[in-house]
């Protein structure tokens, strides 16, 4: 069955007032591209090269001129999937509907109302969506009630709904480890969380931003309060802070029946910048599966999956991405849950597609995104020259998920191997190669 592919990623309620047609998270059109199969539609805020689909289509084996991509150049809304012309166009490629499939990065409520206005069969969690359920499961204020309602292990922390409030979580929780995150309800990529600190300022992973706290809180607290609030905020989270041995994911996809099943886990790899002046570390990308102690590892599938059967119990349908880290002092700590596509998603359905389902039992997988940016003929035909490029009889190398000419640094790639250790290597070749 032919799917619809929406790459609503940079929607309102995850950007506020940053949402733009040239934000980083909303111009994904080119690696979720990866998706596609022969026949589907995709829906992305940027168009999406023929020479890059047509690398797609040959990697994978399927005829990429019969991908439709209907783009905008503008984020992928509600108000964008229901207007009129949009509609008219998925109308007469759809013909009514009925045998197509819907996959949209976030289930809101223009996704269901799409369903409906095209005659989609019915999906498990289109009441759910239409409800804005996705919302209430993408906040963190809401996830933090959530995971105390389940038991799962959360930092100590609270809700801060006005400056005053968050003056005194600040307070409450900064003397537990010296440090608080300060997160957006409705952030997205980290994009919304800062850190404030007693101790040395240094960027720290998950926070775009580390700030002293002095001893006027109160003015720090309505600082920050102007730094990450707008029009749609509905308050702050304030967390202690701890230093992580281990930082994670666990992805699900809930099904109609509502039981959620595990589709793949990874590390999160993050590097201090070379710009001593930088603010934030780099995001190097992601390894699949998650290198994790066999008795955390158990921890985390055991209490994520609880959390993973609330959402599904509570009606929501689709993929659930959980984060989590490991620390020294207190062991396994939740950080959020979105109920959207994760990061991760895109290479473990290449994998899947190009080794099985099994693939995590004899392959590794690791996604770089902090490689010198190129075109896609001059990553392609250095690949080839250097014996990069993967192989499906050696099922091992290098894929090029992404490279968006529109932006500086927009180069990523993703290496398969049979070994971590063969993944580095080969990652070692590829940024020499690309210098």
């Amino acid at each position: 069955m032919p799917k619809i592919i929406i790459l609503n990623v940079g929607t309102e309620h995850a950007l506020g007032d940053r949402a733009s047609s040239t934000h980083p998270i909303t111009r994904s059109g080119w690696r979720h591209a990866w998706f596609a199969e022969h026949g589907d539609i995709l829906i992305s805020p940027v168009a999406v090269d023929d020479d890059f689909l047509r690398h797609v289509g040959d990697t994978l084996g399927f005829e990429p001129s019969t991908v439709t991509v209907l783009s905008r150049d503008r984020i992928v809304t509600d108000e964008l999937l229901l207007s009129d012309g949009l509609l008219k166009e998925l109308q007469e490629l759809t013909e009514g509907g009925s045998a197509w499939r819907l996959m949209p990065c976030f289930w809101t409520r223009g996704v269901a109302e799409l369903a409906s206005r095209l005659g989609i069969e019915p999906h498990g969690g289109l009441g759910f969506a239409m409800q804005h359920g996705s919302d209430l499961l993408n906040r963190k204020s809401h996830f933090r009630q959530f995971a105390a309602g389940a038991g799962v292990p959360l930092p100590d922390g609270s809700v801060a709904r006005t400056p005053p409030e968050l003056a005194r979580a600040i307070e409450r929780h900064l003397p537990r480890t010296g440090t608080v995150i300060v997160k957006q309800d409705d952030g997205a990529g980290g994009l919304g969380n800062l850190a404030l600190t007693r101790g040395e300022v240094t960027p720290l992973p998950g926070a775009r931003e580390t700030r002293y706290v002095g001893e006027d809180i109160p003015a720090l607290a309505a600082e920050v309060w102007d730094a990450l609030t707008d029009r749609l905020s509905h308050g702050l989270v304030v967390e202690s802070y701890h230093a992580s041995t281990h930082q994670f994911y666990l992805e699900y996809l809930i099904g109609e029946d509502g039981v959620p099943a595990l589709l793949d886990s990874g590390d999160i790899r993050v590097r201090p910048d070379s710009d001593p002046a930088s603010t934030e570390l780099v995001w190097v990308g992601l390894d699949l599966p998650a290198a994790l102690p066999p008795a955390l590892c158990a921890q985390a599938l055991h209490e994520s999956h609880r959390l993973a059967r609330l959402v599904g119990q509570l009606g929501y349908r689709g993929h659930v991405n959980i984060d989590a880290i490991a620390t020294d002092d207190v062991g396994l700590l939740f950080n959020e849950i979105n109920a959207r596509w994760g990061g991760g998603l895109v290479a473990h359905d290449i994998c899947e597609r190009l080794i099985g389902r099994d693939y995590a039992n004899q392959h590794v997988a690791a996604t770089v995104r902090d490689v010198p940016p190129a075109s896609l003929e001059t990553v392609l035909r250095i690949l080839d020259k250097q014996g990069l490029g993967f192989s499906r009889a050696t099922r091992e190398g290098v894929l090029v998920l992404a490279c968006d000419p529109l932006l500086l640094n927009n180069t990523e790639c993703l290496v398969i191997a049979a070994t971590r250790d063969r993944a580095r290597e080969i990652e070692a070749r590829l940024r020499e190669a690309l210098a």
